[in-house]
């Protein structure tokens, strides 16, 4: 059953890690009112991408009233939701489990990760550092597979595990050379920081292969 007990009168919520000031979140509920309350930024629509059994990965475009399916897997990539002025807001996961109500007031979206869902709002913050240095490894990995089938690697993308695709996206970052002039930076700091906190929490799985082992064709 769909938990909605931690639901505000919001049109979204990331829900709160639990190391404060983290900049991931365990889960993201979108909430689509039947009426605009002009109160808030109130969602006309959000766009996962997701695995459907028919077509494999695709992007859907949840609205409301929904009367689909009620859960997806969602892909690793961005989520985007939208208003009806329209603003924008965008979000990175990793993958995880969407579960939708909808009823005659509202549509709600959740959705769920082991990994971090990363709330991307101000351009130069943690969170948007890590969705474009991922984006670009993940950018570098498609770009070894077969132009002639260009669904072969948003399918093979859509069966890897969250938690396991973060990590080895977190152990490629700490391996790379960064520049000598900017030791300081947040971002390489960040990605060990997390390393040794999900290594100290028991989430840091037993074997985390090497980005180029996981997209192998």
């Amino acid at each position: 059953m769909l938990d909605l007990t931690h639901e505000p009168d919001l049109g979204y919520i990331f829900y709160p890690p639990e190391t404060p000031h983290y900049p991931g979140h365990p889960r993201l509920d979108v909430v689509i009112p039947a009426t605009p309350t002009y109160r808030h930024f109130d969602p006309q629509k959000v766009r996962f991408q997701v695995v459907l059994p028919s077509s494999g990965m695709s992007q859907i475009t949840i609205h409301h009233p929904w009367s689909f399916s009620k859960a997806y897997h969602v892909c690793a990539g961005r989520i985007f939701i939208t208003d009806r002025v329209p603003k924008l807001v965008e979000a990175f996961s990793f993958g995880g489990e969407l579960q939708i109500l909808s009823d005659a007031e509202h549509t709600v979206c959740a959705l769920t990760s082991p990994a971090p869902i990363f709330a991307l709002f101000e351009p130069h913050d943690l969170s948007m550092w890590i969705t474009a240095e991922v984006e670009g490894l993940l950018a570098r990995q498609k770009a070894h597979w077969d132009p002639q089938h260009p669904h072969d690697f948003e399918t093979h993308l859509a069966t890897l595990d969250p938690l396991l695709l973060y990590a080895s996206c977190l152990q490629t970052l700490q391996q790379q050379a960064w520049p000598a002039h900017n030791p300081e930076s947040d971002g390489p700091h960040f990605v060990a920081a997390e390393i040794n906190r999900l290594q100290a929490k028991g989430d840091w799985p037993l074997v985390v292969p090497h980005l180029e082992q996981m997209f192998s064709s």
